[in-house]
């Protein structure tokens, strides 16, 4: 019988911070993919991605992604959608709105971000009782299988500055929240330029991330601060070498204006800053010199994960 007759909610929706990178090292060999993911170290952001699902008819299995009001192709969705109507045996039409603040493929985690509200509201349709982090599981599922992120998923359900100490999706990898100032702004600024897939399935770029990957987090285990994840952060970009042009003359100019928190997120033609509310203007007029107006954002440290709207 299909599962999907009985119904009682059709709409749902989730909340679902952004996410940056600072450095990674990648582990994706595991034949689960619930068991790949990546070690690392970033943070989710308050810019994010209010995500809207709703089942239109059961009979026929039709998945619709709309992003800021344009439908578009988005394979890491329709993974999750058909992954969820397997596990129970349904067959879905569905209908997945993305409201967000994040551009797409620019490495500021709008595929994680997406991913995670859709299973999260979706699971609350299908499975009201299925717990929070069996739904988070196939947003990672998703992301992996198609190359799109390893550690987005898992850091969005926890939120805040965090490092990645064992990898995997949630429940399975491990993750540490590090304190921070209450009072940081992030300036980010970015565009697309680096292809996630391209990356990761690259063999000279894979050996060079997991080798700087790996020395790098053995340091950071060794001083577990938000200012140490920032220069383990810079270290690493410099380090693997997937900076654009324009990244390096805007660190170096961020960083000689003593707006030293800032390094490459990754993975993006793009940039982060942290600074105090007084530095934001600066840090934007100096971003301003290699982005457009629009390809700069201002936001704050996310301390909440994602989660589903009552």
């Amino acid at each position: 019988m299909n599962g999907a007759l009985t119904l009682e909610l059709r709409t749902a929706r989730a909340y679902v911070p952004g996410h940056v990178t600072g450095l990674f090292r990648i582990y994706d060999t595991h034949p689960d993919p619930l068991h790949r993911g990546s070690r690392g170290a970033g943070f989710s952001i308050t810019a994010g991605t209010l995500t809207t699902v709703t089942v239109t008819d059961e009979q026929n299995s039709v998945i619709t992604t709309t992003y800021n009001g344009e439908i578009i192709e988005a394979v890491v969705t329709e993974t999750v959608v058909a992954k969820l109507s397997e596990a129970y045996n349904m067959t879905l039409s569905v209908e997945v709105t993305h409201q967000s603040d994040l551009p797409i493929g620019v490495g500021f985690g709008a595929s994680g971000a997406g991913a995670l509200g859709t299973a999260l509201s979706l699971a609350t349709i299908v499975d009201p009782n299925l717990d929070y982090t069996s739904a988070a599981q196939y947003a990672h599922h998703a992301e992996v299988v198609n190359h799109a992120g390893l550690g987005d998923v898992i850091a969005q359900t926890v939120g805040g500055l965090e490092v990645r100490t064992k990898a995997g999706a949630p429940g399975l990898g491990e993750v540490i929240r590090i304190s921070h100032p209450d009072d940081l702004i992030v300036v980010l600024a970015g565009s697309t330029g680096l292809n996630t897939k391209d990356v990761l399935t690259d063999p000279k770029w894979r050996e060079a991330i997991n080798l700087a990957g790996e020395d790098l987090l053995d340091d950071l285990a060794k001083q577990l601060s938000f200012e140490h994840i920032c220069e383990v952060s810079k270290l690493f970009a410099a380090t693997i070498d997937l900076e654009t042009p324009r990244i390096i003359p805007a660190l170096a100019t961020l960083h000689k204006n003593n707006l030293a928190l800032s390094s490459q997120v990754m993975l993006g033609d793009s940039v982060f800053c942290i600074c105090k509310q007084s530095n934001v203007e600066h840090a934007k007029s100096i971003l301003r010199e290699y982005w457009d107006e629009d390809e700069i954002m201002e936001t704050t440290i996310s301390s909440a994960g994602g989660q589903v709207l009552q």
